[in-house]
């Protein structure tokens, strides 16, 4: 056996306590155990999408398994296998290297997912986005309590929408440190956290290379938000047909990456972590395993 060869998938996560934090990695017992301790999972969304030449296509999922990994270390809460590929508004489609799937695959393959991390047991269960497409997941949500009958805490969520307020333009995150522009795609904001998380698979000398030629919208700012809705515009970013990247953003990066620092993507994501653990822990507190809020509907309580 090559002692050098370490499988992708071969090494173990471990949260404080020593215990496993990815279910696919127990046996049977040792996820019996887990849901006695906890029965809250994080279930991470992400997609396989062109970042640009100084990325990798698979940061979605990075950021968003790294942020749930943080979180189930401290708190001893579970994370699901995280769903590589994801579903892309219209403007993406054609990127070389971005793989979408068709939103009602997409839908039905996620509310799969849930209905069975229910049936396992469970019951508050973390849809975590790390990619642009936090407008088709509330239906996975609506679809597993009421065309599936699942008995469970479901919560959609997106990493950024834990710190929406330190990513707008002009927030100083530390001296020399600033948020220079809006958070878009594969830019500042978003290659600044992948720096931060993977440098390993960044390329900063091709920043000046990934940057983009001219921005463009079909919406002025004023009405318009950019990814994240971080300004909640009358418009966010997924309620317009927008400009096809293919077109206008060949590179794949919409924005400016030479703005982007590894310091700045260690405020943003420490925060997400600081604040995800928060509300974690508020959610062990007030709903211990086996208690759940009752979010469905009572047999008999429809009639048509």
């Amino acid at each position: 056996m090559n002692q050098d060869f370490k499988a992708r998938f071969g090494i173990v996560s471990l949260n404080k306590n020593g215990k496993k934090m990815y279910i696919d990695q127990m046996s049977t017992s040792e996820l019996r155990e887990r849901l006695q301790e906890s029965d809250i999972i994080f279930l991470p969304c992400g997609a396989v999408e062109n970042h640009g030449p100084q990325a990798p296509i698979g940061e979605d999922v990075y950021i968003g398994t790294y942020i749930a990994e943080r979180v189930a270390h401290d708190t001893g809460v579970s994370i699901a296998p995280p769903i590589f590929y994801g579903s892309h508004p219209s403007h993406h489609h054609g990127m070389f290297g971005t793989i979408p799937v068709k939103k009602p695959v997409y839908i039905g393959y996620v509310t799969s997912v849930v209905k069975w991390l229910s049936n396992t047991g469970f019951k508050k269960i973390i849809i975590f986005n790390s990619h642009g497409q936090e407008y088709v997941l509330p239906i996975v949500k609506d679809d597993a309590i009421i065309e599936e009958g699942v008995h469970a805490l479901i919560l959609v969520t997106s990493w950024w929408a834990w710190v929406r307020d330190i990513l707008k333009v002009g927030t100083e995150l530390a001296p020399g440190h600033r948020i220079e522009t809006p958070f878009i795609h594969a830019d500042e904001v978003e290659t600044s956290v992948t720096w931060y998380i993977v440098p390993h698979l960044v390329y900063p000398e091709k920043f000046e290379e990934a940057k983009a030629e001219r921005m463009t919208a079909v919406i002025p700012e004023k009405w318009a938000d950019k990814a994240g809705n971080v300004y909640s515009r009358p418009f966010g970013w997924y309620d317009i047909s927008q400009f096809m990247e293919l077109e206008y953003f060949p590179k794949g990066a919409v924005g400016d990456p030479t703005k982007a620092t590894s310091k700045k993507g260690e405020i943003i994501v420490e925060t997400a972590v600081q604040r995800i653990k928060e509300f974690v822990e508020w959610l062990k507190q007030n709903y211990p395993p086996n208690k759940v809020p009752v979010v469905w509907p009572s047999e008999g309580m429809f009639r048509f």
